[in-house]
């Protein structure tokens, strides 16, 4: 099927739900040493190192999302008649209920399955990279197969390539602009090769590929439009499926895939008028119920609202799309959870909750019943499929300005697979000293459950640290930061790999840093 081509499956999207997991929480007591490392480092701070499009756009620059203005003064509104998910439990077992109407000989039940760092016949986890892998072995689930199963998303047995220590890049949109835009099939295949080539020769085994960065797709799909970064693509007249070719080069490669979604974050006005009415984000643009609930607009762009079930469903149902049809080792969400503070945002679903929960608890609980649902959605399309979260480095910040658990994340395989702490500091930051950050994280993750990977941040080599306090030149003035943290990780009890941001930044930096950078990489090959 033609990526473009997705109005005659839409009704059939509608069908696509995934069974819960059949695991429960283990419940895991807090490590005793995580309120004395968390009281030792000040994250009080509003700093946000994180994905942000204001980081991607400057090698020369570390700019951080604007704080947003918390308010507490919470309006009381008339009780909206939308399904809301004010009470966890409330809200999972009715999806629930609405899930099991999918006969379950067609869903692989994770059934407690849980990722561990020992090789078993379904999932290939070994230390170091693995050899090339024959292409017979890793061949991707065709287009043609694909549109069989888009009525229903059925399981996928496919076998996970991933490994015991990740050592990743991750591969922005921002990255598509050159490779893809204008571009056939097969310039894309090669430079995406490319890409790979490079990464392995860092002795890297694995690669996160941005396929849903503002609801739109950089594959096939049936329930989101096809992303901006293809525009003039062309195969035949017809444009090509960049998840598909980029599957089958990193497998090639002995490289594990993970497909990177941001769950929350939208278009901007002008984008989202213009998609196709058969999308189900684009009704509820048009839809005077739904707009400013389901959808809500912060700043100059939209974003989901997880307060509802029937929003959580369609995030979750995309990430059911892509590994149920594409032979991706991993789905990685990034750290867009609520865009702003403001009591505004999800006014409504707030009060028609009738909750006595503050605000931000009930927004914390929202986005847990999101996330829980995405990690059981992978596992029952491919249980050998693992699910990743990467939220901010600092824990203060997820809490008070993103409302994600991470305490709880890092506890239980019901959420998450592995945890990708953003730990965008250096030695010298003042108030969030990278040692001190990794310590606590590592803290959080000692029952062992979740693996941890350590997110550093490439983009920042040669550049001011503006936020840093005094230490805002330790990235101008040094050459081997990144391989001095890589180090200091692999001291950790826990260690689970660690992935830089982003592939740009290291390998197709700015010429004013080109020659740091090179002296960085030439450390990390030590």
């Amino acid at each position: 099927m033609s990526i473009l081509n997705k109005k005659s499956f839409a009704a059939f999207a509608a069908a696509a739900i995934m069974i819960s997991s059949l695991s429960s929480c283990k419940n895991v007591s807090e490590n005793a040493e995580l309120d004395e490392i968390q009281t030792a480092v000040p994250f009080s701070l509003t700093e946000q190192e994180t994905h942000s499009e204001e980081e991607t756009t400057s090698q020369s620059s570390a700019a951080i999302r604007t704080e947003e203005t918390t308010s507490k003064n919470i309006t009381t509104s008339e009780k909206a008649d939308e399904t809301t998910a004010t009470e966890a439990e409330a809200a999972e077992a009715t999806e629930k209920a609405t899930e099991t109407a999918v006969p379950t000989a067609e869903i692989s039940s994770a059934s407690g399955t849980s990722y561990t760092e020992e090789t078993t016949a379904a999932t290939i986890q070994t230390e170091s990279p693995a050899e090339p892998v024959a292409v017979t072995a890793v061949t991707t689930t065709s287009a043609a197969a694909r549109e069989t199963a888009a009525a229903v998303y059925s399981s996928n047995s496919y076998s996970a390539l991933n490994y015991k220590t990740q050592k990743g890049v991750w591969i922005s949109y921002l990255e598509y602009g050159s490779i893809m835009t204008g571009k056939s099939s097969s310039s894309f295949r090669a430079s995406i090769s490319e890409y790979f080539d490079n990464i392995k020769s860092l002795d890297f085994n694995t690669v996160y590929v941005q396929v849903r960065a503002f609801g739109d797709a950089y594959y096939d799909s049936t329930l989101f439009p096809t992303g901006d970064k293809m525009t003039g693509t062309i195969d035949d007249d017809a444009p090509f499926d960049p998840l598909e070719i980029m599957v089958e080069e990193a497998h090639r490669r002995g490289l594990s895939i993970h497909a990177w979604i941001n769950p929350m974050r939208l278009m901007t006005d002008s984008q989202i008028k213009v998609i196709s009415d058969s999308y189900t984000i684009e009704k509820w643009y048009n839809d005077s119920d739904k707009n400013g609930k389901y959808i809500v607009k912060s700043g100059d762009r939209w974003y989901l609202n997880p307060a509802y079930s029937e929003v959580r469903k369609l995030i979750a149902d995309g990430i059911a799309e892509i590994t149920a049809n594409y032979d991706v080792d991993g789905i990685q969400i990034d750290d867009y959870f609520y865009p702003t503070t403001d009591s505004s945002f999800d006014e409504s679903a707030y009060t028609s909750s009738g909750t006595e929960k503050s605000l931000s608890q009930w927004r914390i609980d929202c986005v847990n019943s999101m996330v829980k649902k995405l990690c059981s959605t992978v596992h029952n399309a491919n249980s050998t499929v693992i699910f990743g979260i990467s939220p901010q480095g600092s824990v203060d910040n997820n809490y008070s300005e993103l409302y994600a658990d991470v305490k709880t994340w890092c506890k239980s395989t019901d959420y998450c697979d592995y945890i990708l702490p953003q730990v965008y500091f250096g030695f010298d930051n003042p108030a969030l000293p990278y040692s001190d950050v990794i310590a606590l994280w590592s803290s959080m993750t000692s029952s062992g459950n979740v693996k941890l990977v350590i997110g550093l941040a490439g983009y920042k080599i040669g550049a001011v640290d503006t936020y840093a306090g005094s230490g805002k030149n330790e990235w101008i003035n040094n050459s081997d930061i990144l391989s001095r943290q890589i180090e200091l990780a692999e001291t950790l009890s826990n260690y689970g790999g660690v992935a830089i941001f982003r592939y740009g930044s290291i390998f197709e930096p700015d010429s004013s840093v080109a020659n740091q950078v090179q002296k960085e990489l030439n450390n990390i090959k030590k």
